[in-house]
């Protein structure tokens, strides 16, 4: 099969813009169902269980976080595909179809933490200080570029999840390398935004134990876990119609 005309990235961007705008209502309410809410609970919670950090607290909750991510960008593709104007009928038709993707970005997720253990590993007996840093990000870059399309895939087409793998290495065959130039590009955009909110919240801080104070030091009252919380929904809102306007762009030249 020929390989498709290069990815136009900036039609790309400006696409996920247009349905971010669009459906910023629903958007953001499955954020806040989803991100918001939660993490301010479980910081609620840990203040009130306990004065001291809780590995195994801390663990669990760090593993119902990224579940709950991976539920809100499911939902939000779901209403994405779904094509409507109607902030409910988004919200419906994205929570009702959330089990294929689910189970790929579970996956994927499963996945990228069993290599990040292994790189760990293998630093340690090498002793090769912060290249398992920079191999795992390498690593997400690649993941990125041949199977960011599998979880739109898996919800649009209703594909079991290595079909819908399957299909997202198709799809992406001969745009890869733009693909991570997009991942690259985002994240770099980021940059900026996510050290001015360090700045705003940590500026007093020095070193990580004092940022880990400042972190401790925060309850539901506190503006700048709201700063952190509200700036985080905003900025997964915007991450999690990328791979859906990809898809869209991408299977409609197919």
């Amino acid at each position: 099969m020929k390989p498709p005309a290069p990815l136009d990235l900036v039609t790309v961007l400006r696409l996920a813009l247009t349905i971010f705008w669009r459906q910023f209502a629903p958007i953001i309410l499955l954020g806040l169902v989803f991100l918001t809410l939660p993490a301010v609970a479980l910081r609620t919670l840990s203040i009130a269980t306990t004065s001291a950090p809780d590995p195994a607290l801390g663990t669990i909750a760090e593993t119902l976080r990224w579940l709950l991510v991976m539920i809100f960008l499911c939902a939000v593709t779901g209403g994405v595909l779904a094509r409507t104007s109607d902030p409910r009928a988004f919200i419906r038709a994205g929570l009702s179809r959330l089990q294929p993707g689910l189970v790929v970005a579970l996956i994927i997720g499963i996945g990228l933490m069993t290599l990040r253990i292994i790189l760990l590993l293998v630093s340690r007996l090498l002793q090769l200080g912060q290249m398992s840093s920079l191999l795992f990000v390498v690593a997400c870059i690649a993941v990125f570029a041949v199977w960011v399309l599998a979880i739109p895939a898996a919800l649009h087409e209703r594909q079991w999840p290595m079909v819908a793998f399957q299909r997202s290495a198709e799809l992406t065959r001969g745009n890869r390398w733009r693909l991570s130039a997009l991942c690259i590009f985002i994240a770099l955009a980021l940059t900026p935004v996510i050290m001015a909110i360090r700045f705003v919240v940590f500026h007093a801080a020095q070193t990580p134990q004092q940022v880990a104070a400042i972190v401790q030091s925060m309850t539901i009252t506190s503006p700048a876990l709201w700063i952190v919380q509200l700036s985080t929904l905003l900025i997964y809102g915007l991450l999690s119609v990328v791979p859906v306007a990809l898809y869209l762009t991408l299977a409609g030249r197919r």
